[in-house]
């Protein structure tokens, strides 16, 4: 959505109308081209956004929230400066084009008023945020631009700050006019402010969600590298057989070597036949010592091998719970998904803790639930750490855990206690179990359920890695099918 002349007419006109006399409180920059005031009004606050990004320049009424860094930018202390506790006088639209401007009077620091300006300029291809003073001169501004090719401006701190010329437009209260009615009902503020929010929502859970696939990426293919070297040792570790046969011959002839041998002639009697052997040893070691060092050897590829093996298999595993990971991303359906699927990567230690201070609280979301026709609550965990929590804490020992077989997908609990469910209840769970697995698209999906009390957890498993034992197998030939003729309603159905 790019707001033209006639927008924002509508959009002055109308911030006017709600902010008009009332006093700046509060001045966050979450983003560089992102400003939001808190304006105190009688009985109470309103929040106005200020954006200068490039396709979504704007400056409307807003009840967004977002976070800020952890420390303010240059341009923020500038604006809480010279802007804080500043009584809002108007806005205006100079040449009825694509720009609005807040004008405030502050007091300065000798208890004068000054009458300060805040700029957003809505060109496409020059969309900024600037802040004059009142001599006319600019304070700073969020992008700073050289002197344009005709050389008319600069906006740069010091420089004077004039208006970017701008075509006339003999039409735009024609426009005004016939743009007014739009907003008629309500706020354009909250036209914009609904459909940005849900803009920008979308763009930050694709970007994270790309983010956070690039690290998975990354991580994978480090494992991969990792356990490519640990495979080549360990293939060479199988060779120490060899070095211990030598050592013992060695062992066996010492009586044959002298200082300064470089070879050992003897019989191998390991061989059929006892055929004759030569073995090299180091000339500047004794007899003892060069069986010593063959021995030596041996034990250390011996113990490179125990290991070798348990790395190996931890890497495996690691391939494993990152694919689950994989899955878990192409179900996500917020950003918060995705904020809940980084935290469990970060416990697992797939990823690190980069952000600066301990992570934000919130609430927990709730498993994926649904209730069976014969009143069977039905639950499924959205990644792997409640996948765990619903196995190993909301679950009773005796409901019923459904998985997908071989194959990454959710833990499925049918809360069913020890009462015995009906068949159409285990195949809802089953069903349940397949659309929220890597199978989702396939047909004929064989899932594992037992009682939740043959599931166990082994000792230092990652997230979601789980056994279980005495189970029964159900096959769903198509999870879609099945779950379109209840009555449930599933969120993502």
């Amino acid at each position: 959505m790019t707001l033209d002349n006639a927008a924002i007419a509508v959009l002055c006109e109308e911030l006017n109308r709600e902010l008009a006399g009332g006093r700046i409180d509060k001045i966050q920059q979450p983003a560089r081209d992102l400003v939001l005031l808190t304006v105190r009004m009688p009985g109470v606050n309103r929040r106005l956004l200020l954006s200068g990004s490039p396709g979504k320049a704007r400056m409307h009424l807003t009840a967004m929230q977002l976070d800020n860094p952890p420390e303010p930018s240059l341009f923020c202390i500038l604006l809480r400066k010279h802007l804080s506790g500043a009584v809002i006088r108007e806005f205006s639209q100079p040449g009825e084009d694509r720009l609005l401007i807040l004008s405030a009077d502050a007091s300065d620091d000798l208890g004068r008023t000054e009458n300060n300006r805040l700029i957003v300029e809505m060109i496409p291809g020059k969309t900024n945020i600037i802040l004059v003073g009142g001599d006319g001169l600019i304070i700073d501004c969020a992008y700073r631009r050289d002197y344009d090719a005709d050389g008319y401006r600069r906006l740069s701190p010091g420089m004077i700050y004039r208006l970017p010329k701008l075509p006339e437009h003999k039409d735009s209260a024609d426009r005004r006019k016939d743009a007014a009615p739009a907003a008629a009902d309500g706020l354009f503020s909250d036209v914009l402010d609904r459909y940005y929010t849900a803009r920008e929502k979308e763009e930050v859970y694709r970007r994270r969600s790309r983010e956070l696939r690039t690290a998975l990426n990354s991580a994978e293919k480090r494992i991969r590298r990792k356990l490519a070297v640990q495979r080549e040792d360990l293939a060479r570790s199988m060779g120490r057989e060899e070095i211990r046969r030598k050592a013992d011959l060695v062992t066996a002839n010492i009586w044959r070597m002298k200082r300064g041998d470089s070879i050992l002639k003897c019989e191998d009697f390991y061989a059929p036949g006892n055929p004759a052997a030569e073995i090299a040893i180091d000339p500047l070691l004794t007899p003892q010592a060069n069986a010593a060092k063959l021995y030596k050897q041996y034990n250390k590829l011996k113990t490179a091998e125990l290991y070798l093996t348990r790395l190996i298999g931890e890497g495996e595993a690691q391939l494993d719970y990152i694919s689950s990971v994989q899955d878990e991303l192409t179900r996500a359906a917020s950003e918060r998904d995705i904020r809940e699927i980084r935290q469990e990567l970060i416990q697992a230690g797939v990823l690190k803790n980069k952000s600066a201070g301990p992570a934000r609280k919130e609430t927990k979301q709730p498993p994926y639930s649904a209730v069976s026709a014969d009143g069977f609550e039905i639950l499924a965990g959205r990644n792997n750490l409640q996948n765990d929590e619903l196995t190993f804490k909301t679950a009773h020992r005796d409901d019923f855990w459904f998985h997908v077989k071989a194959s990454h997908g959710s833990h499925v609990i049918l809360r069913c206690g020890k009462d015995t469910p009906s068949e159409d209840a285990v195949m809802l769970a089953a069903a349940m179990a397949v659309w929220y697995s890597q199978s989702r698209n396939s047909g004929n999906v064989a899932v594992d359920y037992t009682r939740v009390r043959h599931v166990k957890k082994m000792p230092g498993a990652l997230p979601g890695r789980v056994n279980y034992t005495e189970y029964q197998t159900v096959i769903v030939k198509d999870c879609r099918i099945f779950l379109s003729k209840t009555d449930l309603h599933l969120s993502d159905l």
